[in-house]
């Protein structure tokens, strides 16, 4: 391609940057409408969540008989299952030898089986319910391209070896990269995640499993059972709750809130002009580099994502997306970016998920979050280890990711970038923003969050997170305010697109 062509695929694409981000697994795959709760109602089990945690344990729970409710505040699969890189694999960057390090070989290994355990339930699942959803196994690689971590990657093959992981340190890998060393974790797996969810909710439903959208489980009261209230002050009665959600949004005594830290990362979703080798493939270093190939409809695209910081650090997102559409268009020549977005996940201090009873005190309360970058496995598991708790059946996994296991803090690297961005949130006067355009403005001595809309109306809010007050900043690439302290999300007028907080931003005075 002449250089003439390249200087105008290169500017279109930044302009699409530009526009509103959207999910490539949201946008290749429609998920039906459900409706909103609209009466009281009483089942065995309510699931509060629609990601594939809680959409997997409504699944199994329904295959059990039981009668389940599926309950999500907003819409299905539109929180970090809908905008994920969509790896199924037990490769979790370099977890291993820190696991060993941390607690003992046993635990390591059993985290191993548990998420190779997880991919063989995806296939099973997938098999039964013959749902379409490009399942095919693939090697995993961590990689680098600098020699400051090509200990640590030798240390990690170690522990691959201890533990008896198929897998090993090379030398090369298929993508055409100037690595120094990489490990690859062979026969994992990756697929189209909402494909595979749009499959288990009509299965959900076929046996007998009800499922609500825009509906929030707001409080729970326990008296002779469970009863969960929700936001239209319509209540499920349960003998169970699970709360699957991003974070958990019942939590009397802060013990998530204090336990969980949130990271921000994007992707692009690209047509390219190279064609890409097959396989996954993530860096040890920073900034974080990520790839895999993706196939719909027999068209190819190429995901590349990245770009992991704390959430919420007022830099600019934008420039994270421009930075990942370089380094796409360097590898692989970028002829158009189909999709872009981001994805925030929330990190156990032991990187390993809070999966089971939500309080020591409490009967019949469980969650499943805190699933890093990896949830896809890791719920797929803790499905499992949710229904076996509510059935009252043993499972192996149970104290691996119970949340009142003894923590040992991690000692793991910083995974925020630290690439020179620009302050997002530097304030400005409101008269100064363009339409599309938030930041943050001074009126009399007190910071507001300001927003100028497509059709020039200015919105005016109090950046206080309304989950436990922390103050929101703007993020300029995904047009959301964002709590640094516990991951919530809101968008550019204020309402919640991500939890733990439920209620919107107030409103300031103009």
């Amino acid at each position: 391609m002449n250089l003439q062509i390249r200087r105008i695929f290169h500017m279109a694409n930044k302009q699409s940057l530009q526009k509103e981000t959207s999910s490539f697994w949201r946008s290749t795959d429609k998920l039906p409408n459900y409706n909103q709760l609209d009466k009281d109602i009483l089942v065995d089990t309510v699931v509060a969540g629609g990601g594939i945690a809680g959409i997997t344990t409504a699944y199994m729970l329904a295959k059990k008989g039981k009668k389940v409710a599926l309950v999500e505040a907003r819409q299905l699969v539109s929180g970090t299952t809908g905008y994920t890189t969509s790896k199924l694999t037990a490769q979790h960057d370099l977890i291993y030898n820190e696991l060993i390090k941390r607690y003992n070989k046993d635990t390591a290994k059993k985290y191993y089986q548990a998420n190779m355990e997880a991919l063989a339930l995806v296939k099973k699942f997938q098999s039964e319910e013959k749902i379409d959803c490009e399942l095919e196994e693939a090697d995993a690689y961590v990689y680098t391209e600098t020699s400051d971590w090509e200990e640590w990657l030798e240390r990690e093959a170690h522990a691959y070896e201890t533990l008896g992981i198929d897998g090993e340190l090379v030398k090369n890998m298929p993508l055409d990269l100037d690595i120094k060393s990489a490990i690859v974790m062979h026969k994992q797996a990756q697929f189209h995640p909402v494909k595979y969810l749009h499959g288990l909710l009509k299965a959900i439903e076929k046996n007998g499993g009800e499922i609500y959208e825009h509906t929030t489980v707001m409080d729970v009261e326990n008296n002779n059972g469970l009863t969960c209230k929700t936001d239209k002050g319509y209540s499920l009665t349960c003998e169970n709750i699970v709360f699957a959600t991003h974070a958990p949004i019942y939590e009397p005594d802060d013990f998530y809130s204090n336990h969980l830290k949130p990271e921000s990362s994007y992707a692009l979703a690209v047509k390219t002009e190279k064609s890409f080798p097959g396989s996954m493939y993530i860096n040890a270093e920073l900034p974080k580099r990520t790839m895999r190939a993706m196939k719909v409809d027999g068209e190819d695209y190429v995901l590349v994502g990245g770009e992991s910081h704390d959430t919420g650090d007022g830099l600019s997102s934008q420039e994270r997306y421009e930075e990942l559409l370089a380094y796409a268009d360097k590898h692989f020549g970028v002829i158009e970016v189909v999709d872009h977005w981001s994805s925030h996940d929330l990190f156990s201090p032991d990187r390993i998920p809070f999966i089971g009873k939500m309080f020591a005190d409490k009967e019949n309360i469980y969650t499943a979050t805190g699933f890093g970058k990896w949830g896809l496995s890791a719920a797929t598991i803790g499905a499992e280890v949710l229904t076996d708790l509510i059935l009252g059946k043993f499972n192996v996994y149970t104290s691996l990711f119970s949340p009142a296991r003894e923590l040992n803090d991690t000692d793991k690297e910083d995974e925020s970038e630290t690439n020179a961005r620009t302050d997002a949130n530097e304030a400005t006067k409101s008269k100064d923003l363009e339409n599309g355009q938030g930041a943050m403005i001074e009126i009399d001595g007190d910071e507001i969050g300001a927003y100028r809309d497509n059709q020039g109306e200015l919105h005016l809010l109090d950046i206080s997170c309304t989950h436990m007050g922390c103050g929101v900043v703007w993020n300029d690439g995904d047009h959301t305010w964002d709590c640094p302290c516990h991951g919530s999300r809101f968008n550019a007028i204020g309402e919640v697109i991500e939890g733990p907080a439920i209620e919107p931003l107030g409103k300031a005075e103009k």
